[in-house]
């Protein structure tokens, strides 16, 4: 398996005036489920995906990494000038470029020293044993052939012989149908954000832009750093400051706190909670020396990202790239940092029987602490929340 080719469907006919009139639509409906709705990763697991390249795309491509993507050009569109000029600047971006359904059509053959893979529809060509001619007629252009529509072993077998070294077609696997529920514009901003300020390669400089940048989120978080909830010595009035003051790991998990804030079709008693969850996970984790308060705080305020974005909880890890720590944390309670979400939950929801005490006792918790850990987290939460709001 090499890659995956992405399809807008329903596709009523494949036609120079469909494509004339609904292509574009179509690969932008391709890109944005694939990119933003699901995931690619989550589409392709982690192969390049091929997605048909419309005379627009080709002149304005998406900002799209390039190993993620292998631009398909149609068939229909001519080998003129103006269009080798934008394939060299695909090249100079790193894209791989394929040439949907070639029959020898001599004219394009102009595509071919700007081309990595020639797709061919063996049932579009008069005669399959044409093939190995039409190969070896352009071998001196180091190219990749695929053959498309391939249905029995016999032309797979026809197929190779000829020179193909890649293959898609019934006789491999049918075409599945992928489903995703399209987040509004407001939800993938808050993924996003998450993502970048839960990358673990994320240095102090990236994620101070990406605060710095956003002056709604500064203005929250600098109200944070100031509230009466921090108790800082003085009034901190940049965010480089606040950095070097409140810690980045902090700065993080308040201004994961705010992102979630934005989401205004989720209930303010959901950022509550999420809010309450953190700060008594954040208490707990002071009973195991080896752990991070501050990455307790964010497993707590993740825990209802599945309310807050209508999606699995596993599913919107694996967008995040949440650490595996954290994501088996979150979706199955295991480990240490599970532990201590599992027994939140459950203190939150008054299972009380669901508690196992003796770790805790052992731990030097006691059923008191942790009712006063909890009552404080309620009372914290209030005040955060209006710091943010």
């Amino acid at each position: 398996m090499v890659g995956y080719e992405l399809l807008c469907r329903p596709l009523p006919e494949d036609t120079l005036a469909w494509q004339n009139e609904h292509g574009d639509r179509a690969t932008s409906e391709v890109m944005i489920s694939a990119f933003n709705d699901i995931g690619i990763d989550l589409v392709t697991g982690g192969l390049p995906a091929f997605i048909n390249f419309t005379s627009h795309w080709l002149h304005n491509p998406p900002i799209m990494p390039a190993n993620s993507l292998v631009a398909e050009l149609l068939e229909y569109i001519p080998a003129n000038e103006d269009n080798l000029a934008a394939l060299r600047k695909l090249k100079k971006l790193r894209y791989r470029i394929a040439l949907d359904d070639y029959q020898g059509d001599e004219e394009q053959t102009a595509l071919f020293p700007l081309i990595d893979i020639v797709k061919v529809d063996i049932r579009r060509l008069p005669d399959l044993n044409q093939l190995p001619e039409l190969i070896r007629k352009h071998q001196h252009h180091n190219l990749q052939w695929l053959a498309e529509k391939v249905e029995t072993r016999e032309e797979y077998r026809l197929c190779r012989e000829a020179g193909c070294t890649l293959f898609q077609g019934y006789f491999f696997s049918h075409p599945d149908n992928v489903y995703g529920k399209r987040l509004p514009d407001n939800q993938i901003a808050v993924l996003q954000l998450l993502q970048i300020l839960n990358d673990p390669d994320s240095s102090i400089e990236d994620v101070a832009a990406i605060l710095q940048t956003d002056p709604q989120l500064s203005y929250k978080l600098l109200q944070i750093v100031n509230s009466a909830a921090v108790g800082l010595a003085r009034e901190v009035t940049s965010i480089s400051r606040a950095i070097v003051l409140a810690g980045l790991d902090r700065l993080k998990a308040w201004a994961n706190l705010i992102a979630l804030g934005r989401l205004q079709d989720k209930p303010a008693v959901l950022r509550e909670q999420a809010v309450v969850r953190a700060l008594l996970c954040k208490a707990l984790v002071f009973s195991w020396p080896d752990l991070d308060d501050e990455t307790a705080f964010t497993i707590g305020l993740f825990s209802l990202l599945d309310a807050f974005l209508d999606r699995p909880l596993a599913e919107i890890c694996e967008r995040l790239r949440l650490p595996a720590e954290l994501t088996s944390a979150l979706t199955e309670h295991s480990g240490d940092y599970g532990f201590i979400l599992a027994t939140t939950i459950s203190m939150e929801q008054g299972r009380w029987d669901d508690i196992e005490w003796d770790v805790l006792q052992g731990l030097g918790i006691s059923p008191a602490q942790i009712e006063w850990h909890y009552l404080n987290a309620l009372q914290t939460a209030n005040t955060l929340l209006q710091s943010s709001s």
